[in-house]
Parts: C-alpha cells; sequence; structure tokens
C-alpha cells in the first residue's frame, strides 16, 4: 500500500494529478465550477495567494513609498502651519494640494514599470496554476507555478511593462487634469478628458487580463495576442465589467472604512489575489468555449465540466450516434461483398508433397475468386442499399474535414517543436 502523504505534503504539492475527480463528479457549469474549486480547494488557493504576494512585495513597497512621498510634501506644505515662524503666506491655495500630489506621483511612481519584473512571476505562475485548476486537471502547487514561470514570463513581462506605462501616463494625466480644474475651475472639457482617461484605463485593463489568460492557454504570436484581447474586450464590454467587479469585491474591503481597512488586509494577504484569478480564468475559459475554440483544431470544448444528459440534446448522445451511421458505412459494408457459397469456385488445395504446379493450381483459383468477386460488386454496386444518404454524405464530408484538420495541426506542431 503507497505511504500517505503528511499535511504539509498536500498543502505544498496538492493531491496527486486528477485524484478525487471522477469524471462524472465534475460540474456542469461554470458557476458550479467556481464554488466546487472554491470549497475543495480554498487552502490551496491561500497558498497560490501567498506565492503571488510574495513577488508583489517590490509593489507594494513602491506604493508605500508614493504615500510616504505625499505625506512628506504635504507635511512641508502651508496648510496648518501658523503663520510667521517661518512660513510665508499664501495669499492663493488654488491647486496647492493637487500639486502636492502630482509631484508625487510622477517621481514615486516612475520607478513602477520596473516592479514589472517580479509582478510578471506572480502573473506567470499564478496565471498557468489557475488554469490547470479550474480545467481540473490536479495540480503541484509549488511545480506547476514554477512551470507556469518558465513557459510564460516573457510574455507576461511584455503585458507588464505596457501595462505600467499605460498606468503611470494616465495617472500623471489625471493630476494634470486634477490640477488644472482646481486652478481654473471646473469645465466641461477637463470632465470628458477624465472620463476619457478612466475608460482607458478600465478597457486597457481588462484587455490586459484577457491577455494574461490567453496566454496560459494558446499559443499565440504577439499581435494575434493583442487583436483578439482587444476584440473580446469590446465585443463583451458588460460581461467584462460584470466580472472584472465580481472579482475585484475583496479588494474593495479595504475602502469600507477604516474597521473593515484592516480585515480587507487580511484576505488581500489570503486569498484575495488567487479568487481575482480564480473569477477571470473560469470566466476566460467561457469565453474562449463560445467563441474561439471551435475555431482551433484540436481545441477542447467545456473543460473541467460535463454535460448533463437531456434526452436526444446530449452532446455526447448526438456524437454517439454520429459514430453509429459512420460504422453502418465503413470500407467493408458500403459496397457489395458477394455471398460465400460452398457450391462455387473453391479454393484449391496443396497436397503434403506439393509441386510448382500445385502452387500454380492454387494461385489460379485465388484469381479466380477475386475476379469473381469483382465481377459481383461491379454489377451490384448501384443496388439501392448499398448508397449513402444526403445527411450521411454530408456527415462523412465533416469527419473527412476534421480528420484533415487535426492532421495540419500535428503537422505544424512538429515544426513549431523543431524550431
Amino acid at each position: 500500500m503507497a505511504k500517505k502523504m503528511g499535511f504539509v505534503d498536500r498543502l505544498v504539492l496538492g493531491a496527486e494529478k486528477s485524484e478525487g475527480y471522477a469524471r462524472a463528479s465534475l460540474p456542469s457549469n461554470r458557476w458550479e465550477l467556481f464554488w466546487d474549486i472554491l470549497k475543495g480547494s480554498f487552502w490551496r488557493l491561500v497558498l497560490i495567494n501567498l506565492l503571488i504576494v510574495l513577488f508583489l512585495i517590490p509593489l507594494f513597497a513602491l506604493l508605500i513609498l508614493h504615500k510616504i512621498a505625499l505625506s512628506g510634501m504635504g507635511a512641508m506644505g502651508p496648510f496648518n502651519q501658523v503663520f510667521g515662524v517661518g512660513y510665508q503666506g499664501v495669499p492663493n491655495m488654488n491647486g496647492f494640494a493637487e500639486q502636492i500630489s502630482f509631484n508625487a506621483t510622477t517621481s514615486s511612481l516612475l520607478f513602477l514599470p520596473l516592479t514589472a519584473f517580479f509582478v510578471s512571476i506572480s502573473l506567470a505562475g499564478g496565471a498557468y496554476i489557475m488554469r490547470n485548476i479550474v480545467w481540473t486537471e490536479g495540480i503541484f502547487v509549488a511545480n506547476d507555478f514554477w512551470r507556469g514561470i518558465k513557459e510564460n514570463y516573457l510574455k507576461m513581462l511584455m503585458i507588464s511593462l505596457v501595462y505600467s506605462l499605460v498606468f503611470y501616463i494616465s495617472t500623471i494625466i489625471l493630476g494634470f487634469i486634477s490640477q488644472m480644474s482646481a486652478l481654473q475651475g471646473g469645465s466641461v472639457l477637463l470632465t470628458i478628458c477624465e472620463i476619457i482617461v478612466y475608460l482607458v484605463m478600465i478597457l486597457y485593463t481588462i484587455m490586459s487580463l484577457h491577455m494574461v489568460t490567453m496566454t496560459v492557454t494558446y499559443e499565440l504570436p504577439i499581435k494575434a495576442l493583442f487583436r483578439n484581447s482587444a476584440i473580446i474586450t469590446i465585443g463583451l464590454a458588460p460581461q467584462n465589467l460584470f466580472f472584472l467587479f465580481l472579482g475585484s469585491l475583496p479588494f474593495l474591503i479595504m475602502g469600507l472604512g477604516e474597521f473593515f481597512e484592516g480585515i480587507g488586509y487580511v484576505i488581500l494577504v489570503l486569498i484575495s489575489f488567487s479568487l481575482f484569478l480564480l473569477v477571470w480564468t473560469n470566466y476566460s475559459q467561457w469565453v474562449y468555449d463560445k467563441f474561439i475554440n471551435d475555431k482551433v483544431p484540436g481545441a477542447k470544448k467545456n473543460r473541467g465540466i460535463y454535460e448533463k444528459i437531456k434526452g436526444d440534446e446530449s452532446e455526447s448522445i448526438r456524437k454517439h450516434k454520429e459514430q453509429i451511421i459512420l460504422a453502418q458505412h465503413t470500407a467493408l459494408n458500403s459496397r457489395p461483398i458477394k455471398p460465400i457459397t460452398d457450391d462455387e469456385l473453391q479454393l484449391a488445395e496443396l497436397p503434403t508433397s506439393f509441386s510448382r504446379k500445385d502452387l500454380e493450381k492454387l494461385q489460379a483459383s485465388k484469381q479466380a475468386i477475386y475476379d469473381d468477386h469483382d465481377r459481383y460488386v461491379e454489377e451490384h454496386k448501384n443496388d439501392e442499399k448499398y448508397k449513402l444518404t444526403e445527411d450521411e454524405i454530408a456527415l462523412k464530408k465533416v469527419q473527412d474535414e476534421k480528420a484533415k484538420r487535426i492532421e495540419k495541426a500535428k503537422k505544424e506542431l512538429a515544426k513549431r517543436n523543431k524550431k
């Protein structure tokens, strides 16, 4: 009997691949899959979140430095100081606070792209391991996290760098708009510009999240990655916003007040990031099943869920019927075969001691049988019972095209592996 794994081993490595996941017990939709993973892999999600947080420490440090810089510059400003104790009287305070915030942001967040090198590690490992969880493949946490880094780090780095630049530029523009509004008073034009910047940030955030999940799901060049993510971002805007909000709920707890702020930080460290990845990955896989996987040769749909049988509408029953139809018209029974009888052509038998003439006689008898069968096929090939129906012809054509696509995909994959 195999030795049972200890608690620490199960926590770090996870159960064996596919352990405890009988195919018939899988959820039948993405909502059920989410709750099934949350209940069955809660502590595994905590461990994944801790790994993600570990590599986000440089980003947290930069945000803390930004807050310190903002507080320090604010403390040096003439807001609450007594006039005459080393401070000049400021006749007009409009825009002063906004100027301090702008200066602190431009100086401290200038190093934001440098944190992308560490954020990419979290994205590569976390997104890859979450994809495997959603596919219910079973995981080894440490091993799969490291494998995700090796396979996806470069693309994740590119995504993180571009996003950090977009975020930094957008933050500077918003700070400038805020300063101009304080100095000149609010205007419709500045408000419109502010709304546009926020929309760009939200849309590019969603686009970047789709690029992350696409990177760990498909082998796509950079151009296709940007194009497909942009199409999904615009085409499914309401769904994207809903699941972005749903995944962000653990982070929003910190904004409910001082009492909830401490609880929010605890949740942030324990599960917020892995929970967000679970929500977004699960949603993304639904999107890919619905709009992409049918167009990708060899791609599997509905991984992690199974279809409940509902009469004749079940996909498994439909495929089974198609196989029966094709089996009824294989190469053996879709063409005439002459019935075997004992009173017609006979195969010559070789004596115990045979000569060349006996062999020639045997060959001649074989050839006579072949010729007789060919004549029978030619005479009966147009019989009604051997003809395929239109549905069977169409089904056979679909199966042949599918086989060609799979073969083409295999050849393409072989070429990529050689490179």
